[in-house]
């Protein structure tokens, strides 16, 4: 297992990364017990610029705000009050882009 450097999601082009991103291995450990799968769905998201992005139109809420920081952070957050959904910030910070995991296929 090699794990990424944070230099890797400071990336500017997005679209790149929700491609590379394909493939790779997403792990967690809680309470000792490790889980892993492996990405197969992703979409991009262009910030400011993007009508489908939270960020839209420069948009800073607490719920935003993860996305403005630099590229490498993760968070969740909850879609219609049932999905918990994930977010992977890239490019620099105060550049609200992201690529939401769409689908992990469980590996352990």
């Amino acid at each position: 297992m090699v794990k990424l450097p944070q230099s890797y999601y400071t990336n500017t082009n997005t679209i790149f990364l929700a491609e590379d991103l394909l493939g790779k291995v997403l792990y967690t450990q809680k309470d000792g017990l490790v889980t892993a799968g492996r990405i197969v769905e992703t979409e991009a998201y262009f910030g400011i610029m993007d009508k489908a992005s939270h960020a839209f139109n420069g948009k800073r809420t607490s719920r935003t705000e993860p996305m403005y920081k630099e590229g490498g952070v993760a968070y969740v957050y909850l879609c219609y009050g049932i999905h918990h959904l994930l977010n992977i910030v890239t490019s620099g910070a105060d550049d609200p882009q992201c690529v939401l995991i769409r689908g992990i296929a469980p590996l352990v």
